[in-house]
């Protein structure tokens, strides 16, 4: 779903209440086009599927639209940093169409081309990770994407990917133990999907697996001539070492991907959680796959944004104002209702934000939280829960007042112009989540 999509022949036209403005790509079940919601004054993506061939339509079962419907309800809910938002869903002259967030970006597609410069093993480790915690999301919730590819995984302006198109997406309480009608890109397909098993969270792991593969060599694994060879090598050849096809990848991230791509389900990773556990470690981490120290000396913080003005000497005092604290997947950084007024920055790993159980944020490398307990020690708005091996500093403002007047001043300049940044970066995405889940703006500073 790129933003330069050429437009379409039917740009200026409506599709009830939508104005269509271009299209932005062609797929084989149906054309996306960029279009706009007058009701509440924003872009949106359409996609408009083709209608079915009149052989399928006589055949298909009659439960086939309360099927396509209570999946797209099902994904309607998804509410995550890392998955493309549905908005709507509804028949046209007897065409289904799905209604989304339009993101701007370029689709991994991009990056997979054999022609173009492969992007370094530690930002794919990184895309993969937050495309991770995304299935663990809306596998939660017990929906499995069956098409995961570079096709439907947009990276944003900022880097960030966004897991899109679940229109073939199905819930697993619906799923029988074999499938009537293989769905799918044949290429990302895992064996249990060519042989029309029961599908599971592996399942979409396995594919991402393969567009992990895929961005690291700049083709996939297996190099077929007909459609029935790929699935016969799908299923009975194993995938060839990344290391062949680009000897740069780090040992660690080959063994990752080694294990997505086994035959067997029950030998891959079982979940997103489990997946971003064994990839954290290797987004920070050097081509040669060297961990970097977790020591937090001048060097390693002047890395991170918040530091970049701090002399030396003051962040020798920050230091001292300060303790690391390490958390473990699953573990509760702070609890809402709570209260303390402690300032977090985050050295290593990935953390969400909740508020009423609902997921609003997630939090990287580098991002602070906690900004007004850490004025007025009030109670926390909104719990903070570590998604991988999560690393701190904690400052705590009572021993913020013993630094130097000069360190004092230089901390709550920085420390205000992050403050003004996160509020205006995030006050769009508020006043979505107000629209759907009606959260309110405080979480934004916990």
């Amino acid at each position: 779903m790129s933003a330069n999509g050429a437009a379409g022949d039917q740009a200026g036209t409506k599709l009830g209440k939508y104005e269509l403005r271009g299209e932005l790509g062609r797929g084989t079940d149906g054309v996306v086009h960029r279009g706009h919601d007058p009701f509440v004054d924003r872009d949106v993506a359409i996609k408009l599927f083709h209608p079915p061939p009149p052989a399928w339509e006589e055949q298909r079962p009659k439960d086939h639209q309360g099927a396509f419907f209570a999946e797209a309800r099902a994904a309607g809910k998804l509410q995550h940093p890392y998955v493309v938002m549905l908005y709507d869903a509804g028949v046209a002259d007897g065409r289904n169409f799905l209604v989304m967030e339009y993101v701007e970006g370029e689709t991994l597609k991009k990056y997979c081309e054999h022609s173009a410069a492969r992007l370094p093993p530690q930002r794919i480790a990184k895309i993969m990770l937050k495309c991770c915690l995304a299935l663990e999301y809306t596998h939660g919730r017990g929906v499995l994407h069956r098409d995961i590819k570079p096709g439907n995984i947009m990276l944003k302006r900022d880097g960030a990917p966004k897991l899109m198109d679940f229109s073939i997406a199905a819930l697993r309480h619906r799923l029988e133990s074999t499938q009537k009608v293989i769905v799918g890109s044949p290429r990302y397909m895992s064996p249990e999907q060519v042989r029309g098993k029961k599908l599971e969270p592996s399942s979409d792991l396995y594919s991402l697996g393969m567009v992990m593969y895929h961005l690291l060599a700049g083709e996939t694994p297996f190099q077929p001539r007909t459609t029935a060879e790929l699935f016969d090598q799908i299923k009975n050849r194993p995938a060839p070492d990344i290391r062949e096809a680009r000897p740069d990848v780090p040992e660690k991230l080959a063994n990752v991907v080694a294990r997505l791509l086994r035959k067997d389900p029950k030998e891959r990773h079982q979940s997103g959680k489990e997946l971003a556990h064994d990839l954290a470690p290797l987004c920070g981490a050097k081509a040669e796959g060297r961990r970097r120290a977790l020591d937090l000396n001048h060097d390693s913080l002047k890395k991170l944004e918040f530091f970049k003005a701090f002399k030396s000497r003051e962040l020798g005092e920050l230091l001292d104002a300060s303790m690391t604290v390490m958390f473990q997947p699953g573990d509760v950084v702070i609890n809402e209702g709570e209260t303390d007024n402690a300032l977090y920055i985050l050295v290593m790993g990935v953390a969400e934000v909740r508020k009423d159980g609902h997921l609003i944020a997630v939090l990287e490398k580098g991002d602070c939280f906690g900004e007004i307990g850490f004025l007025y020690a009030v109670k926390r708005t909104a719990t903070v829960i570590a998604q991988t091996h999560v690393l701190l500093l904690k400052v705590n403002a009572a021993l913020l007042e013993q630094m130097s007047e000069e360190c004092q001043l230089r901390y709550y300049k920085i420390f205000s112009e992050n403050l003004i940044v996160r509020l205006s970066h995030t006050t769009e995405k508020a006043a979505r989540l107000l629209e759907h889940a009606g959260a309110t703006l405080d979480f934004v500073l916990t």
